[in-house]
């Protein structure tokens, strides 16, 4: 018996879709040099724990306010809501945080590359969600175009085995972009949004304590405007609008084809260094034109086999 076919977006679905993915990956991409910046003041786990903090406490309010009530009640799905919030801001952040300590930055950033193959995988394997030829190129095309952009640090890269962390960091994230469109089916983005990340920073907030109250980190975050500031600045940008256009994006398009898109996030981390006279390298532009054109090919394809 052979698996049921993924359903093509419409037209309408790709314009939202697409505007949605366009959003997401200037916030995303603004992530790695605010935390960059943020980790010269602060430690790591500081810097983790305060952006899943300050983005679930925007997306509750945002709801507040859209609901004119208190969001959070007895009703709402608890047991699903923290298995979501575990597979996915928990699991992806925390094991991310894991993998950038013991692998290093660049070789984390390959791995990363690997997202459009891993969300295709997962959904296949977990949820019986085929790809189709014109995605499977796309794939190809936005891994290349991936490694492409990096290509210039691969000699600075070295196998620890830590970037088995980000592997398990993509899987747990595809999984829960997947199954939280299935169990949490007709709560709006903007609720899929708060109450997945609500219990996965409660989570993170637990665990981090548990960790300091018991001696196993210590803890350096001192307050002033500039630290204050950028935590802000993440926690609103990156989590609060990036997560709620990874969920929209996911509703309209796909898990796989905003994989394909979040490849293009280091091209725009690249773009915002460009801003501050950072000059790129011819790679990192290929490699962004690679990953768009699968990005572009992908749903040409969609549209003209539906």
């Amino acid at each position: 018996m052979n698996a049921p076919q993924a359903p093509s977006p419409t037209r309408s679905a790709l314009l939202s879709g697409n505007g949605a993915a366009l959003v997401l990956v200037v916030a995303w991409g603004m992530n790695f040099p605010l935390i960059e910046q943020l980790l010269g003041h602060w430690d790591i786990l500081s810097t983790t724990l305060s952006r899943q903090v300050i983005g679930a406490t925007l997306l509750v309010m945002l709801l507040w306010v859209r609901t004119r009530r208190f969001p959070i009640h007895r009703a709402l799905p608890w047991r699903r809501m923290a298995i979501l919030g575990f597979a996915g801001p928990f699991c992806a952040s925390l094991l991310t945080t894991l993998a950038v300590f013991s692998a290093g930055s660049v070789a984390v950033a390959i791995v990363y590359a690997m997202a459009p193959l891993v969300a295709a995988v997962v959904a296949r394997m977990f949820f019986a969600i085929p790809s189709s030829r014109g995605v499977i190129i796309g794939i190809a095309l936005a891994v290349t175009g991936g490694l492409v952009v990096k290509i210039h640090e691969f000699s600075n890269a070295s196998v620890t085995g830590g970037e088995g962390f980000m592997l398990l960091a993509l899987v747990g994230w595809t999984w829960h972009s997947i199954a939280a469109q299935r169990w949490l089916k007709g709560f709006s983005q903007t609720e899929i949004a708060a109450y997945t990340i609500l219990p996965g920073s409660v989570l993170l907030t637990v665990t981090v304590f548990i960790a300091w109250a018991s001696g196993l980190v210590t803890l350096h975050a001192p307050l002033t405007n500039t630290t204050i500031s950028l935590a802000v600045a993440i926690g609103v940008v990156p989590i609060a609008l990036g997560n709620l256009m990874w969920h929209v994006g996911v509703n309209r398009l796909g898990v796989t084809p905003m994989a394909l898109w979040g490849n293009l996030v280091p091209v725009a981390a690249i773009g915002l260094a460009v801003w501050f006279g950072t000059i790129p390298q011819p790679a990192q532009i290929a490699g962004g034109l690679i990953i768009l054109a699968g990005v572009v090919y992908a749903q040409i394809t969609s549209l003209r086999h539906p």
